[in-house]
C-alpha cells in the first residue's frame, strides 16, 4: 500500500524539516512526499531536500493552499492520499496503524484520526457540530485514491474551508468514513481559519447550505461562530 503525502508550502523554512522528517521516519517502505511550493523566497526547499533528497517538488505560483493540494493530488501515484501541512507532523507509527486499518477494513474509503494540539488530544466533535459525521481534521485524514477521483477536487471558491466542503460532499457521495481513535498528527495552531474568523464563519455558512443543511441551521452556526470570535477578541483586549 503506497502512501502519497501532499504538503503545500510557502516560507516554511523553520518548520519543513520536522514535517518531512515525520514522514521519512515512518516505518513504511512505500511512500512519497510531494511538496507544492508557492515560490518560497527563503530556504524552504533546500531545508526539505536536506532531510529527504527524494522529495517530489513543484515550485510555481498557485491560487492558495487548496490549489496546491489539488496539484499534489493530481501528481500523486499512491493508493492512499493524505495532506500534511508544512508546520504539522505525523506521529510515530501513523502509517503502520493506517495501513493495518485499511487492510482489516477494506470497505473503508476515508480514514480519519485524532490530532495532538500542544499536549491535548482532540477528537472530532460530537453531536450537531460533527455535521453528520463528516467534520473531520484534514491533517489526520487518509483517503483512497478512488474516493478522491469520485468526489474531488477541493473547490477554490472556499479559500479557507474547502476541506470541509469536500468532506461534506464526500459524505453525500456515499464515501465510507471511519474513525481511528488514535492521535495521528501533531497539529500547529495559528492557521488562517483562526486569523480570519469572520471570513471563516461566512464560508462555513455557505458550505452548510450548499451541502443540504437548512438555512436556519447554517445561520445559527454562523451566529455562534461570530459570537465566539467577538468573545475571544474581547478577552484579548482585556489582557493587553
Amino acid at each position: 500500500m503506497k502512501f502519497s503525502v501532499i504538503s503545500a508550502v510557502f516560507r516554511a523554512e523553520s518548520t519543513i524539516a520536522a514535517c518531512v522528517r515525520s514522514v521519512t521516519e515512518q516505518k513504511h517502505a512505500d511512500f512519497e512526499q510531494i511538496l507544492i511550493d508557492n515560490c518560497s523566497p527563503d530556504r524552504t526547499l533546500e531545508t526539505a531536500l536536506a532531510v529527504n533528497p527524494s522529495l517530489r517538488i513543484v515550485s510555481e505560483p498557485d491560487r492558495g493552499i487548496y490549489d496546491a493540494m489539488n496539484k499534489g493530488a493530481a501528481l500523486a501515484s499512491g493508493e492512499i492520499l493524505s495532506w500534511l501541512n508544512a508546520d504539522d507532523r505525523y506521529l510515530p507509527g501513523t502509517f503502520e496503524a493506517v495501513e493495518h486499518y485499511f487492510t482489516d477494513h477494506p470497505e473503508t474509503e476515508l480514514l480519519h484520526g485524532n490530532i495532538l494540539v500542544e499536549q491535548r488530544i482532540l477528537r472530532p466533535p460530537a453531536g450537531p457540530a460533527f455535521f453528520g459525521g463528516f467534520r473531520v481534521y484534514h491533517p489526520a485524514v487518509f483517503l483512497r485514491r478512488e474516493a478522491w477521483e469520485r468526489c474531488g477536487p477541493f473547490d477554490l471558491a472556499f479559500p479557507i474551508c474547502a476541506d470541509l466542503d469536500f468532506f461534506l460532499r464526500a459524505g453525500r457521495c456515499g464515501i465510507r468514513f471511519r474513525h481511528l481513535d488514535r492521535a495521528l498528527t501533531r497539529f500547529a495552531l495559528g492557521g488562517v481559519s483562526t486569523r480570519r474568523r469572520k471570513q471563516t464563519a461566512g464560508e462555513i455558512r455557505k458550505i452548510l447550505i450548499r451541502n443540504g443543511r437548512s438555512a436556519l441551521f447554517a445561520d445559527s452556526w454562523y451566529a455562534a461562530m461570530r459570537l465566539r470570535a467577538l468573545c475571544a477578541e474581547g478577552k484579548r483586549r482585556l489582557l493587553r
